[in-house]
């Protein structure tokens, strides 16, 4: 399993946001994201939709890692290699000082 720093993210990363509609609502990256709750995520239907070349990293985000480490499993399970979990989830990327936007 890959992992990624949040401050080497940026608009052109694909960004996979796995919280649920709560957790989002409060507080999410200012970066372009897709969001998808955790356990409704379909590796292939993904990757066909938002990355069918195959060929850029897909950057795995919860609020802490442990969630989006379970996700990327299942991705590397389905035979997808090219995923990351971003490394202490939205709590890491604030302190990182990565833009997040609040309500």
């Amino acid at each position: 399993m890959h992992f990624i720093k949040p401050e080497s993210l940026d608009k052109d990363s694909i960004i996979l946001d796995v919280r649920d509609e709560g957790e989002y609502a409060k507080e999410r990256l200012a970066l372009p994201h897709i969001v998808i709750k955790a356990d409704s995520v379909n590796p292939d239907e993904f990757m066909a939709e938002y990355n069918p070349e195959g060929n850029k990293t897909v950057n795995i985000l919860c609020t802490s890692g442990g969630i989006a480490s379970e996700v990327a499993e299942r991705f590397e399970n389905a035979g997808y290699p090219n995923v990351a979990v971003v490394v202490g989830g939205i709590i890491e990327a604030e302190y990182e000082g990565v833009k997040v936007l609040k309500n």
